[in-house]
């Protein structure tokens, strides 16, 4: 074939026959076209499907590589040309879905017989076409086999194409099914999108309300620290306070002795014990007017200090909730 219409050839396969979709970011197609032949597998093959699915062999280990190089990774060429035949004729997603699951229904039993997924996975990879060697060739199976260069290979066999052919042209696969199973796959893929997104979301959430935690705790912190300063500045101005009284009440005392003194003096000394008096008691009356004052300014941190104490109660229950969300979501990301 000359090299313009091998290109042709590959441009239409790529456009027309969708082959693109399975080489393209995030390979669509290719996952779409797995997920129909495990369907299929599931519908007409349920104890084969149940089998392979219980030890863990999925399209995903055996059916990527059919399905990236339309079989042509370790077929032999006699049966691979057959398929790009089918494939040219009735379209791409009916017919390599066709070929798999023929190849599955051949060796259902021998499959069937085998329990390690080494075992299956190696079977399903090199070995599946070997149910159509043929035992007996005939004269033109001969030379079909020389005309498709199957001599200077490292496979000797001959094959049955034409029954391959047959068998797989006999899979009932309609429209309607693929058009289902297309269906699911799309509502499978948005679903799965949605969680992402809500995942994200909820990362995101995670995230806000993990600083949110820390702001919190940070400021619980400041309060405890200024709890801790107002208690000591409290402590303080008590002990100022009984300072000040005892001053008073030695104030007092050395009013009582000048008292007696003053009885006890002649008129000029009462004179001027009388000053010290007035002096003393006007000291008196500013010491009492200070320790009201100080009363007051401890009445004042009193009540400011319960104020804070209320505020400190309110951030530890909203600590406290924030606690309770982050769990509650944490427990839901892990589910």
């Amino acid at each position: 074939m000359p090299e313009e219409e091998a290109f042709c050839l590959l441009v239409r396969l790529m456009n027309q026959y969708h082959l693109r979709d399975m080489f393209i970011q995030d390979m669509p197609g290719l996952h779409l076209h797995l997920y129909q032949f495990e369907r299929l597998l599931e519908d007409l093959e349920p104890a084969l499907y149940c089998h392979l699915h219980r030890r863990n062999v999925s399209p995903h280990l055996y059916a990527t590589q059919w399905f990236l190089t339309l079989f042509a990774y370790r077929f032999p060429l006699q049966l691979v040309l057959r398929v790009y035949d089918l494939i040219l004729s009735e379209g791409l997603e009916g017919a390599i879905l066709k070929f798999g699951i023929v190849l599955m229904q051949k060796n259902a039993k021998t499959l069937l017989g085998m329990n390690d997924m080494t075992s299956l996975t190696n079977f399903l990879k090199d070995r599946l076409f070997d149910v159509y060697i043929d035992q007996a060739p005939s004269a033109n199976s001969l030379l079909e086999s020389g005309f498709f260069g199957n001599s200077g290979g490292i496979d000797k066999e001959i094959y049955r194409a034409d029954m391959l052919v047959q068998d797989a042209c006999a899979v009932r696969i309609t429209p309607e099914l693929l058009r289902t199973y297309t269906t699911e796959w799309e509502d499978k893929v948005r679903v799965e999108k949605e969680r992402e997104v809500e995942l994200e979301s909820l990362k995101v959430m995670n995230t806000s309300l993990s600083l949110k935690i820390r702001s919190l705790e940070e400021r619980t912190e400041k309060s405890d620290t200024e709890h801790v300063q107002m208690a000591s500045e409290l402590v303080r101005t008590k002990v100022e306070n009984e300072e000040l009284r005892d001053a008073k009440e030695e104030l007092e005392g050395q009013v009582e002795e000048l008292k007696i003194l003053v009885e006890r003096q002649p008129g000029e000394v009462e004179q001027r014990l009388k000053e010290e008096m007035d002096r003393i008691m006007k000291r008196n009356m500013e010491v009492q007017n200070d320790n009201r004052g100080l009363e007051e300014q401890m009445a004042d941190m009193e009540r400011v200090l319960v104020e804070t104490k209320m505020q400190l109660a309110e951030i530890n229950s909203e600590h406290e909730s924030l606690k309770q969300k982050w769990n509650d979501l944490r427990r839901a990301i892990e589910s």
